[in-house]
């Protein structure tokens, strides 16, 4: 096993991120959070966010709308095979946004536990 660079986030708690790591998705929210987000930050209201978690945002709603109800595209030039590889998923209509949703939630835990561990590093 190699050893964890400064670079490098350990993915072993969230196994479905672990899956994915060579997905663009990945790639981009890893280089957010250990590469100082030269060009994986963008700005929200004032705030720094993760365009790979912008992404993820969007997607969410985008993949609902596509699978639920309404069954329709988001946009014109939407396609939901540029989701699928982002995301490094397979699968169609419910299947799929179930798929999505275990990812999404994986991320917003492993958010959690990086807003978790920051807070106790600044108490020190």
């Amino acid at each position: 096993m190699r050893s964890q660079t400064e670079n490098e986030m350990d993915l072993s708690k969230y196994p479905l991120l672990q899956a994915r790591k060579e997905t663009p998705f990945v790639k981009q929210m890893i280089g957010a959070y250990t590469e100082g987000g030269k060009t994986y930050v963008m700005n929200v209201n004032g705030s720094p966010m993760a365009r790979a978690i912008w992404n993820l945002i969007l997607s969410h709603r985008d993949l609902k709308m596509w699978c639920g109800e309404q069954k329709m595209k988001p946009h014109r030039g939407w396609k939901v095979s540029e989701v699928k590889e982002y995301f490094g998923l397979k699968g169609n209509g419910e299947n799929l946004l179930t798929r999505f949703e275990a990812l999404k939630g994986e991320v917003d835990r492993m958010e959690a536990d990086l807003l978790q561990a920051f807070k106790k590093f600044q108490e020190a």
